[in-house]
């Protein structure tokens, strides 16, 4: 707020109404509340082939089976019985059951060793990812043409980061003639995961933009009461732009020795809005990072920089302008609890700078995000994730520096027909740590939703396009930060 305002706000009257011509806009990027899942979709994708196994005969036979239970002596007497029961746990596999019946496996006599060494090669995915793939290449050369042995020592190569290897144990698989085409499929999604981590990683996207309140503001004729009784009164126009937001990244990831890594990260994301180019937006981003990853567990540490342009609002003009810089470094790790359910942890520190005095004022210093998620997967078509967002802005001008906690729940499903979709609902606290002119510190509170929708099988040149309803609402205890938002938009994009 500039000080004539606030000096003319401070001699008003009771019965005076003042008109906020002069309100200071807030960057939209500050106010801004994450309403999508903000999962990594190629990431998504490798999770979701853990959901993946091999049809089989052997799996239709179990579901027929009677659910007669056995005490283990009877087990041991009748050694056929616990024989098929533990074929059954291997090709599943079913790592929960395989400890108990191959205890007492080993208590029948003749027993087959080979189902005890395919039991140790699966348990041993847990522990020891290199002495797994020993034991599953032992087990192949015995077992040449046992499918199920090769399918899991390519899932077991692909997880201990051996590409080259698995890719080629795929390969062999893809081969076989009187494989099942959906088994096919399983293999082709593991090929496309191996090359898409082997090489340039580029994509590209498009979203058509309908924005009817760019700047996230409140509805002109909103009015707030001072504590001196005098009334302010928000006459502006609410800003509303047409236009497209385009984005391109170029990533690679370069696989040192036993799980290392280093990974590069790059993206550019633009939004010009052709009625309303005051609003018009450039981000570039740099990240280069280490990390190391195995059958279980992910951790990567990427130091980044970040530089915007940026049109500045209604009161700045229209062309595009040097903004900001952040500098930053970003923290991630993830860990499967279970085959099905997957723990992950984000932190993000950055310093942001800004080459405008007024705006260095403003905004100028250090943001903390940390996100705290879980995520099941019942299948191969259905996913939940449940997050938890803290963060906390330090601002020069403390009245812009806040404290915030939020929480996203995500559901994403596969339907019938091809179509699939994702929807987010999502509820946060915004605490402001300086009292504002209005006379308090501002606290809102945010609620937000999306549904996206898009169909796998149709594509355009290679585009997938999605259709996204975005809904967010702030109910701010100073009336002239409470704003809602709808949003449609319509989105293309490419991964190559």
């Amino acid at each position: 707020m500039k000080k004539s305002t606030l000096f003319l706000l401070t001699f008003c009257t009771v019965s005076s109404i003042t008109y906020a011509n002069t309100f200071h806009e807030r960057d939209p990027e500050q106010t801004k509340i994450k309403a999508t899942s903000g999962l990594d979709i190629k990431t998504l994708k490798t999770d979701l082939l853990r959901q993946e196994q091999l049809s089989t005969e052997v799996e239709k036979n179990t579901h027929e089976q009677k659910y007669i239970r056995y005490t283990g002596r009877q087990l041991v007497e009748n050694p056929e019985i616990l024989e098929k029961l533990i074929v059954d746990a291997l090709v599943t596999p079913n790592k929960s059951i395989l400890p108990g019946y191959i205890k007492l496996y080993k208590n029948v006599p003749n027993a087959d060793p080979s189902l005890v060494d395919w039991a140790n090669a699966i348990l041993l995915r847990d522990s020891d990812l290199n002495k797994s793939v020993e034991a599953y290449r032992k087990l192949l050369s015995h077992f040449p043409d046992n499918h199920f042995i090769r399918y899991q020592l390519a899932e077991t190569l692909f997880y201990n980061q051996e590409f080259k290897a698995s890719k080629s144990q795929f390969e062999k698989l893809r081969a076989i003639k009187t494989i099942n085409p959906k088994d096919i499929e399983v293999f082709d999604r593991f090929i496309n995961a191996i090359n898409s981590k082997e090489e340039w990683n580029f994509s590209f996207g498009a979203t058509f933009l309908n924005d009817k309140n760019l700047a996230n503001s409140a509805k002109e004729g909103t009015e707030v009461t001072l504590p001196n009784g005098a009334t302010v009164v928000y006459n502006t126009k609410r800003q509303s732009g047409q236009g497209i937001m385009s984005w391109l990244s170029a990533n690679k990831q370069w696989n040192i020795n036993s799980g290392k890594y280093i990974a590069f990260e790059s993206s550019m994301s633009n939004k010009y809005y052709w009625d309303n180019k005051s609003y018009n937006d450039l981000n570039v981003y740099i990240g280069l990072g280490i990390g190391y990853s195995d059958a279980r567990f992910n951790i990567q540490l990427t130091p980044y920089t970040n530089k915007r342009w940026y049109a500045g609002g209604i009161n700045y003009g229209d062309s595009l302008k040097r903004y900001s810089n952040t500098y930053g470094t970003n923290f991630s790790t993830s860990y499967w609890l279970t085959q099905k359910l997957k723990y992950s942890f984000n932190y993000n520190y950055g310093y942001d700078k800004y080459d405008r005095d007024i705006f260095d004022n403003l905004y100028k210093g250090s943001s903390h995000s940390l996100t705290s998620s879980i995520m099941y997967l019942p299948s191969a078509t259905q996913f939940w994730s449940l997050a938890i967002d803290l963060s906390s802005k330090n601002a020069k001008d403390r009245t812009n520096a806040y404290k915030r906690i939020g929480t996203r729940l995500t559901w994403g499903q596969e339907w019938p027909l091809g179509i699939a979709s994702s929807t987010t609902l999502g509820l946060g606290k915004r605490n402001y740590k300086e009292v504002t002119f209005f006379g308090s510190k501002q606290k809102d509170k945010e609620y937000s939703a999306s549904v996206t929708l898009w169909h796998k099988a149709v594509h355009f040149l290679g585009f997938t396009p999605r259709l996204t309803y975005i809904y967010t609402e702030t109910d701010s205890n100073i009336p002239i930060y409470s704003y809602d938002k709808n949003q449609v938009l319509f989105d293309v994009s490419k991964s190559f």
